[in-house]
């Protein structure tokens, strides 16, 4: 596949988790709406925030798999990884949420409540793996002059999702927060920034030497 084809893929992907995360933000705002802060979101809010987690999963791993194909030969190990790390990531949530919305539901699941091992995978996906896909990823793209502050966000994001681990080791789960902001806030950022990167066709040009 031409490599120009496969960047518009990349950032179409980019652009589906900007979009994908906005309406999720638009859906919780309206579960907080309607049920405050002193309870938890029910049904039929609850379904559509899991209906749209597993809809965003599928975007979030095809970017990892374009950002892998147009990885350079120097860079194509930790572009594999990140890409490991995505493919699990979007395996664990996705198995979460389908479950949760079948047989948890006819099993009288309330939904992610802590302590729970549905939970425990859901924090495994999205503070680990999908910490460590961007980590991974950050590392493979540094070398691209033009990826700098790229890089840079994808590593203050990457490292905040991991620190979210924090909150279930503890037993404190307000300290989770840390890893929600990194992926309800900062991962949409992350995926628009590389989508403009992805479009510009200046930012792809072989860098040439000054003498």
């Amino acid at each position: 596949m031409p490599v120009v084809r496969q960047r518009q893929y990349a950032a179409r992907s980019a652009y589906a988790i900007v979009a994908v995360g906005v309406a999720y933000a638009l859906v919780l705002a309206a579960g907080f709406a309607k049920h405050g802060l002193s309870e938890p979101i029910a049904d039929p809010i609850l379904a559509l925030m899991e209906v749209l987690t597993i809809a965003s999963a599928l975007p979030i791993l095809a970017l990892f798999v374009a950002l892998h194909e147009i990885a350079t030969s120097e860079s194509r190990f930790w572009a594999t990884l990140a890409l490991c790390f995505a493919a699990m990531f979007a395996l664990a949530t996705m198995g979460v949420h389908v479950f949760e919305l079948t047989a948890g539901r006819q099993m009288g699941s309330r939904g992610l409540v802590w302590p729970s091992t549905s939970y425990a995978i859901e924090l495994l996906a999205w503070d680990v793996l999908l910490g460590g896909a961007l980590l991974s990823s950050a590392v493979a793209l540094k070398r691209e002059p033009s990826t700098r502050r790229i890089c840079a966000w994808m590593n203050v994001t990457g490292v905040l999702c991991v620190a979210g681990m924090i909150g279930p080791i503890t037993g404190i789960m307000r300290l989770q927060l840390v890893g929600v902001f990194a992926y309800a806030v900062l991962l949409p950022v992350v995926a628009w920034m590389l989508a403009g990167w992805l479009h510009d066709p200046a930012a792809h040009q072989p860098q040439t030497e000054v003498r």
